[in-house]
């Protein structure tokens, strides 16, 4: 099968639905497809060189402008390209199938919106979002992506998705297809895992009897950073003599919550590492996992978690919750603000035996659940758009590229300047 994927940056480094693109393009060459990839900037050694990288030239000062062209310019080079499926993830429309990786912006906004406690608040900051042309971009790349009269299959990555899809959306039923996300394990294994441990606690501080949980990510306040410094903190208000728990914070942006554990007390047991190059040391170095999200349509950091033996606490406001069992491989909050449930999530790590058998099932679910089965999932729902568009097209598989392709118009839509 001749497969076009388009994502605007292809590069690992940026997140993870870069990195889990670069691994579906290696799997779906692997599996004997044809892989074009459609795309602005990538990683060349993040890709096997069977991979057929097509660039696209965006246009514009502004991230915001080249956005909206990349989502034009990839359409237009689809249509010059001759191809069996085309298949999009972020901020694009033209395609057959489309993988929101990031899910649906309305549900994301609203979940951002309920990390504010009052009412007020809550209402304030959903006005000033949908006030930001950025939400205004990408809401209009969104309405494209689920026009009904392009007929796209949606593969959504959990059942929280799917809901959001017929929610936000009314995509019909049928043409949604619930394929949960996956990783490549072998993406983290390590030669020597004992002495990798060691290596990684030592070069963070931590002494071999330390209990460390992991919290990797970029947006902290959406992750839920600030409700597990709190619940840091409740623990020891509630048992100053608890066993301790030290968190290693990863990513950018760390200011205000650096602030917040030094308000609470916890300065000296959240340790902000910066962004890593190598994510692998910090899943070596952890017990566990411990991310009580406001909002992730499947979080494949948590995936990469169970791959690496740690047991999760997450919530169910993340569609990654909808592959554990409750109490076998971690424990799943209600909501990241249940801070009763995530004291006692974060008490249970601290009992050996129990995190110890969390851990056991929580590698054997993360070693089940990998790519190989979740591309064969894949091309069954690339089959399918396939035959429709051979039907609609007959035989020739391109199409010349419409003159109506849509246009944003810049001055009607935002009056204001632009800028990085």
């Amino acid at each position: 099968m001749h497969l076009a994927l388009t994502l605007q940056h292809v590069n690992p480094a940026r997140g993870g639905a870069e990195t889990y693109v670069a691994d579906l393009c290696r799997r779906l060459v692997a599996a004997g497809c044809r892989v074009d990839l459609h795309a602005e900037t990538w990683q060349a050694e993040a890709l096997t060189s069977q991979v057929n990288v097509i660039p696209v030239e965006t246009f514009g000062r502004t991230r915001l402008e080249r956005l909206w062209s990349f989502a034009r310019e990839s359409e237009a080079s689809l249509a010059q390209c001759a191809h069996d499926c085309s298949v999009g993830f972020i901020n694009t429309y033209a395609h057959d199938v489309i993988i929101p990786q990031g899910g649906v912006q309305a549900a994301s906004l609203l979940a951002n919106a309920r990390r504010r406690k009052r009412p007020g608040a809550r209402l304030a900051y959903v006005l000033a979002k949908s006030a930001n042309p950025k939400l205004w971009v990408q809401r209009a790349i969104e309405r494209r992506q689920y026009d009904p009269e392009r007929g796209a299959r949606v593969v959504a990555v959990s059942r929280m998705v799917k809901r959001d899809l017929e929610t936000f959306h009314h995509v019909p039923p049928h043409r949604i297809h619930v394929v949960y996300n996956a990783i490549d394990p072998a993406r983290l294994a390590v030669a020597h895992p004992g002495a990798s441990r060691a290596a990684a606690r030592n070069r963070l501080g931590f002494a071999p009897a330390d209990l460390v949980a992991l919290f990797p990510g970029h947006n902290h306040a959406l992750k839920g950073l600030g409700p597990l410094i709190e619940a840091l903190a409740e623990r020891r208000r509630l048992a100053a003599s608890c066993r301790p728990i030290h968190v290693i914070a990863t990513g950018d942006g760390q200011g205000a919550f650096r602030r917040l554990a030094a308000r609470r007390g916890v300065a000296g047991f959240v340790h902000f590492v910066g962004y890593q190059d190598d994510v692998r040391s910090c899943y070596q170095a952890a017990d566990f996992f411990a991310q009580p999200t406001y909002y992730d349509p499947c979080s494949l950091v948590v995936l990469e978690a169970l791959a690496s033996g740690l047991p999760v606490i997450t919530t169910m406001q993340n569609g990654a919750s909808e592959l554990l069992t409750d109490g076998r491989e971690g424990r799943i909050l209600t909501s990241p603000d249940a801070q009763g449930e995530l004291v006692r999530a974060l008490d249970l790590m601290t009992v050996d035996a129990e995190r110890l058998a969390m851990a056991a099932h929580a590698r054997a679910l993360g070693s089940r659940h990998t790519l190989d089965d979740h591309v064969a999932r894949l091309l069954e729902v690339f089959e399918e758009a396939a035959v429709t568009r051979r039907r609609k097209s007959g035989p020739r598989l391109g199409h010349e590229a419409s003159s109506s392709a849509p246009h944003f118009n810049w001055s009607r839509t935002s009056p204001r300047s632009w800028s990085d």
